[in-house]
């Protein structure tokens, strides 16, 4: 097992169910050298309760903590980009529901999991489902918070990770400041750490070269941590990814970059989330989207030359 590298994060979307697989997952997490993982609790689509129990548990056994992502999956085809009120309900319409979700999953594993994020980027109309709101988003975090924290006291509190460094629009129906709204009305009172991913359009697709990424994402970090120097409270990046699909530089490169932006944050006392553990292999995914390939390891576990270029940057 390679050395665990502290403040690092995986993301783990659990897309196979079978034992073998989870503790493919597992091994793979461990080869990568992670002390956390993100693991995506679906709101919209649960996992069997036997999938969950079983990964958690192989998960407690190696000392990797867990962060839950108490959230729902919002596949990113362009319908679900636009118009995702046609297939989802925002959590706040369904609050009755959302909660006993919360309710559930925090009573079930509040033993492994001590560590819960409300949502997952609030501020863009695909993840929201409606209009990018503070007021919404605040009122659904005073709901939550306190529950989880009469069932698990211990517990800390992350707040949903805003796409970017709430300073630009990168993506369609994107709210900025959204942060800074939330603190107006109140939120610090619920959240224990702040959260943000520093994604860019060419984490997506580009054809800059490997200095323009070192460049941008350290830019992009700073930007967040200067408009709010003002929160007393930690910051963590919960996710951040760059998919090889449409992009110039190589998987090599991109194992490079995770390093150093991983060490970047460190040096800023963040926890750095790379996304994601495997590919997806969804059929509400189009076959060209590029978030079916940001993983580490390709859809059948077999680790990518990612893996290997961010290990041996260690060395």
């Amino acid at each position: 097992m390679n050395h665990i590298h502290p403040g690092l994060g995986i993301n783990v979307v659990i897309k196979h169910t079978d034992k073998i697989s989870l503790n493919k997952y597992i091994i793979s997490l461990q080869n990568i050298g992670a002390e956390w993982i993100r693991l995506e609790l679906n709101f919209y689509n649960p996992l069997p309760e036997d999938v969950l129990d079983y990964f958690i548990a192989e998960i407690n056994k190696t000392g990797i903590k867990i962060l839950g992502l108490l959230t729902g999956l919002v596949p990113g085809t362009l319908v679900n980009c636009i118009y995702p009120a046609l297939k989802f309900k925002n959590p706040v319409d369904d609050i009755e529901n959302y909660l006993k979700f919360v309710n559930h999953h925090v009573t079930k594993y509040k033993s492994s999991i001590q560590y819960w994020e409300i949502w997952n980027e609030a501020n863009t109309l695909r993840f929201w489902i409606n209009k990018p709101d503070p007021k919404s988003y605040f009122e659904l975090v005073k709901q939550t918070s306190p529950l989880i924290k009469n069932l698990s006291p211990n517990s800390t509190i992350l707040l949903g990770g805003i796409m970017s460094n709430d300073l630009k629009s990168y993506a369609p129906f994107q709210k900025v400041l959204f942060i800074r709204e939330c603190l107006e009305l109140g939120i610090d009172e619920y959240i224990d750490i702040y959260n943000f991913h520093p994604y860019i359009p060419s984490c997506y697709y580009s054809m800059k070269n490997i200095e323009f990424y070192k460049k941008e994402i350290k830019i992009t970090i700073d930007g967040y941590l200067n408009e709010y120097s003002d929160i007393t409270k930690p910051s963590w990046i919960s996710e951040f990814g760059i998919c090889p699909l449409w992009v110039k530089i190589g998987l090599t490169e991109i194992g490079i970059l995770y390093k150093e932006f991983y060490e970047f944050s460190r040096q800023r006392e963040i926890p750095f989330f790379i996304w994601t553990l495997t590919d997806f292999r969804d059929e509400e995914y189009s076959r060209f989207n590029p978030e079916t390939a940001f993983g580490l390891y390709d859809f059948e576990i077999n680790p990518k030359e990612i893996v290997n270029s961010f290990n041996k940057s260690f060395e």
